[in-house]
């Protein structure tokens, strides 16, 4: 069964759908007591749900749709329990984008720092 209702998500954006609903639930951390902090998305991703992310963060760069969605995002103020799920999901995509590209830069500032 799918996380988000697609018929509430303008079609333009249906292309994010493998990547939202193969990584499922991402805002929210779960708490690890043997590392003694809360586990990022990152942290438990497989393999497939990284791929997913990448995939679809070149597909709205490509597009140029990043903007669009978020002022999707705002500006749909709607009492629907759907519509407001389809947006939470979606947002959640957009703030994995910009930890990827956090965690690449992370990446790249150690490997000079490793040079």
């Amino acid at each position: 069964m799918p996380i988000v209702r697609w018929d509430r998500v303008p079609v333009e954006f249906h292309y994010l759908r493998d990547a939202v609903e193969g990584c499922g639930e991402t805002r929210v951390s779960q708490y690890d007591r043997n590392a003694g902090r809360h586990l990022s998305f990152f942290d438990t991703a497989t393999g497939l749900q990284l791929e997913l992310i990448r995939a679809a963060k070149e597909e709205v760069e490509s597009r140029g749709d990043r903007l669009p969605m978020e002022q999707w995002c705002i500006s749909f103020a709607s009492p629907q329990p759907s519509v407001r799920n389809a947006v939470w999901y979606i947002q959640g995509m957009l703030l994995l984008f910009d930890q990827l590209d956090t965690q690449q830069a992370e990446q790249a500032d150690q490997v000079a720092n490793d040079e």
